[in-house]
């Protein structure tokens, strides 16, 4: 019976000076302890479904028509007596690219507009064939202005203060 005492005594001590122990390095270490095998804990995963946006200040979304007209444009240059056209514009500036030749009666002189897929351009000339929903693009070359030749294109009134006149399809 003494032998089972003794190794009882042993194993109470034991496992006293290992709980001391654990004790002793929790609060000396406490990463070790919650890393260990023995005191295995789960970790919770929190995984965010929506995202957070910051409050905005309040935006007024205005929702504007944009008109896209139809429109046949042709190609011009300075000094080709077969266009009949000179260095001049209508208005009294020197032609350059970026300008078109409108009817004024259709899209006043002045008005910026946007060719789709060719850019914006500022109506500053007029011609004798310009009627209705012609347009003609100034190139620096009589050789540009063969090679676009005439073609159906879409334009808006960049100007905001300016519509194109009600009838645009005066004389095709």
């Amino acid at each position: 019976m003494k032998k089972y005492n003794l190794a009882i005594n042993i194993l109470f001590w034991t496992l006293t000076a290992f709980i001391s122990f654990i004790a002793v390095l929790s609060i000396v270490s406490p990463n070790i302890i919650e890393n260990s095998l023995l005191l295995k804990k789960e970790k919770q995963v929190i995984v965010k479904t929506e995202v957070e946006e910051e409050p905005m200040p309040m935006v007024v979304h205005v929702k504007k028509d944009v008109n896209w007209y139809y429109f046949v444009a042709t190609g011009y240059s300075a000094n080709d007596p077969n266009q009949g056209t000179n260095a001049t514009t209508a208005t009294g500036t020197e032609v350059r690219e970026g300008i078109v030749a409108v009817d004024p009666d259709i899209i006043p002189l002045g008005t910026k507009i946007e060719v789709k897929e060719l850019g914006t351009f500022v109506a500053e000339d007029t011609g004798g064939k310009i009627n209705g929903n012609r347009i003609d693009i100034f190139f620096d070359s009589k050789q540009e202005a063969k090679e676009f030749g005439k073609k159906e294109v879409w334009v808006k009134i960049v100007d905001d203060s300016i519509e194109i006149a009600e009838n645009i399809n005066k004389n095709n």
